[in-house]
């Protein structure tokens, strides 16, 4: 990991149209910030126009970042944003579910836990892209990003309950992804 001085002079290098800058910028945080982008994309392509968003607002927005704390959570804070404008950009449907689907798994907690332990990361990810856009986006906000279900109706501009009711039909969905994985 660079330490925040070197970090610090790429940024200022960046703010004054460093080519070379941005590149190292670009190469040294590409794995921690397409991460992000995988978990609100859908396939690999809209990560890709994810990240290329969010790397455009980061260096349009480098003033804005005040050169204390931490780059790195300022810099996923914009492209976690740039991956919102995205979903709201191109999801203009709201996903409604048949109640036939959210029907309660038997599988116990611990049968779960294990299949969990078992699958690679990318195989997480893989099922999470899986979920409708706007329960993918609502589950990402309240589980890998600490988000009440208040600030992401805020957010989003739906309700309270029907971001419960997202984040409960996810994990449901998942639930059943993970017992079907695991019995194949």
């Amino acid at each position: 990991m660079r330490d925040q001085s070197e970090l610090l002079e790429w940024v200022h290098a960046c703010r004054e149209g460093n080519a070379r800058a941005q590149r190292k910028l670009f190469k040294h945080f590409y794995s921690s910030v397409m991460a992000v982008c995988m978990r609100y994309a859908g396939n690999s392509d809209e990560a890709d126009d994810m990240l290329n968003d969010g790397f455009l607002k980061v260096f349009s927005n480098l003033d804005k970042y005040e050169d204390s704390g931490s780059f790195e959570a300022w810099m996923k804070r914009v492209v976690r944003n740039a991956a919102l404008d995205y979903r709201r950009k191109y999801d203009q449907k709201v996903d409604f579910v048949d109640i036939d689907e959210v029907v309660d798994n038997q599988m116990t907690d611990y049968h779960l836990n294990d299949a969990v332990s078992k699958m690679s990361s990318q195989e997480v990810i893989s099922l999470i892209q899986q979920l409708p856009p706007v329960t993918r986006t609502v589950f990402n906000l309240f589980v890998f990003e600490g988000f009440s279900h208040k600030e992401i109706s805020e957010q989003l501009n739906i309700t309270e309950n029907t971001s419960a009711w997202h984040v409960n039909s996810a994990r449901t969905r998942l639930k059943n992804a993970i017992y079907q994985n695991d019995n194949v």
